[in-house]
């Protein structure tokens, strides 16, 4: 039971005398009913006030710092602007009360219910939520850095330009959540929900959010500089003007994206999923990576994509015309029934690359590297391969009219069936000059022989139709019979 005596003097003027006295007296408010009690301002640092009931108490500006709480009630209790730096909250029910602008540094919260409560402004730092309950909670502008929030409740949380700097978030779901020009930087998480967040112009500066979930969510103008955001989804997201500069977004999941004026500054973007994607609209600066990416169908035209790195990349049907490719590296890349009508692959490496159908005709291939590639049936013609190493290359049935292997190591390399007429071929690959020049007059051959046989045919059609006429006007009855043929 608390103290009589410091339960009276609790409720007097003298409070504050009585604590200034006796400095090392710790107040005994066990099981103290101070419900409704206005103590706003009183001094009730160390007190004991286990279980004591504070429901709808007025403590506002208050100094609760280091204050003994176990099993106490707080229900409806307005602390604006109190001190409870160093309180246990731990397990308390404090649903609906207010701690706006309250400093609760180093306190703990671990399995509170602190659903409805305002803490709008609050001094939240280093602060431990574990499995708290912060259901319909406003944290708006809270300061929360370095909080740890695993497994805790937000449902329909208000965390608009919250500071979350250095807190974990194991566990959490943020779905629907507003943290509009909220702090992330250097915020850690492993799969954290966000689908249909809004991050308007956060700031995930550094974040850890590994196979995070950003389905549909809003990033608008949102800062992910550092940030590791690798297996994550961003689905459907908005990322109209978000920054990923030094990202990993290795493994991201792009597709339906938003991604106006996305700015992807040396990101790692090594086996995304970027299908479709139109980066004309897209910021590309410094190396980025697309390693094993899939960017099937995308759209670069005219973009530069100068050292960029496509490594075993899907590159099926997408279009890359007039794009410049210089010292990019594609090797082992898939550009099947790609366009790159007129780009620039200057000492580019296409290694292994499959260009079967491919449109590449007016290349500048020029020293490139595309030793063991298949062009098959691709469209090579007016393209410059002058000193490119076409060492086991299959230029098989393509068309490479008018190109230019000028110096170029194409000894080894297949063009069978493929067109070269007027291509500038080396020495070394004058057999397959004979051998089309051989071709060529098997097929003028054979096509004259197709043309004699049908002229032939033509012949004997006719003559056969001027004997039956012959025959029908000399008999009556086959004239009878033809007619009654030609009335049925």
């Amino acid at each position: 039971m608390a103290n009589p005596e410091h339960v009276r003097l609790l409720l007097t003027p003298e409070w504050g005398r009585w604590r200034a006295e006796n400095p090392r007296l710790l107040p005994d408010l066990v099981d103290a009913d101070l419900r409704g009690k206005d103590l706003h301002g009183v001094d009730l640092s160390h007190s004991v006030l286990l279980r004591a009931d504070l429901r709808g108490a007025n403590l506002a500006g208050a100094f609760l710092a280091h204050a003994q709480l176990d099993g106490a009630f707080f229900t409806g209790a307005v602390l604006d602007g109190a001190d409870c730096s160093g309180v246990h909250f731990d397990l308390l029910d404090a649903r609906n009360c207010s701690f706006k602008e309250a400093i609760l540094t180093g306190a703990t919260f671990r399995g509170a219910d602190f659903t409805g409560s305002n803490l709008e402004g609050a001094n939240l730092a280093q602060v431990s939520f574990d499995g708290a309950i912060l259901d319909g909670v406003n944290l708006t502008g809270a300061d929360m850095s370095g909080a740890s929030l695993r497994g805790v409740h937000l449902e329909k949380a208000m965390l608009t330009n919250v500071k979350l700097k250095g807190a974990v978030l194991e566990g959490v779901m943020l779905e629907g959540l507003d943290l509009s020009g909220a702090d992330l930087e250097g915020v850690q998480g492993t799969r954290v929900q966000f689908p249909d967040a809004k991050l308007v112009g956060a700031r995930l500066f550094k974040a850890g959010l590994r196979e995070a979930n950003f389905l549909r969510a809003n990033l608008k103008d949102a800062d992910l500089e550092g940030a590791d955001v690798s297996h994550s989804t961003f689905r459907q997201a908005n990322l109209e003007g978000t920054h990923f500069f030094n990202c990993d977004a290795q493994a991201a999941d792009f597709r339906d994206a938003n991604l106006l004026n996305t700015e992807f500054n040396g990101a790692q973007l090594a086996a995304s999923q970027l299908i479709g994607v139109d980066f004309r609209a897209i910021k590309l600066i410094g190396r980025v990576s697309f390693v094993r990416s899939n960017l099937t169908g995308a759209t670069f035209a005219r973009c530069n994509l100068r050292l960029f790195r496509f490594e075993q990349a899907r590159l099926e049907g997408a279009d890359m015309r007039e794009v410049n490719l210089e010292s990019a590296n594609l090797d082992g890349a898939v550009l099947t029934g790609a366009n790159l009508r007129g780009s620039r692959l200057r000492q580019a490496s296409l290694v292994g690359a499959v260009c079967v159908d491919a449109d590449m005709s007016g290349c500048d291939l020029i020293l490139a590297d595309v030793r063991n590639a298949d062009f098959g049936r691709a469209d090579l013609r007016f393209s410059s391969f002058v000193g490119a190493n076409c060492a086991h290359t299959r230029f098989a049935f393509a068309n490479c009219q008018k190109a230019d292997f000028t110096k170029a190591a194409v000894g080894s390399a297949n063009f069978w069936g493929s067109k070269i007429g007027g291509a500038k071929l080396p020495a070394s690959a004058l057999h397959w000059q004979l051998g089309r020049i051989v071709t060529a007059i098997l097929s003028s051959t054979q096509r004259k022989k197709q043309e004699k046989e049908k002229r032939e045919q033509q012949r004997r059609i006719r003559e056969t139709v001027r004997l039956v006429r012959d025959l029908e006007e000399k008999d009556p009855r086959l004239r009878r019979q033809a007619q009654r043929t030609f009335r049925s």
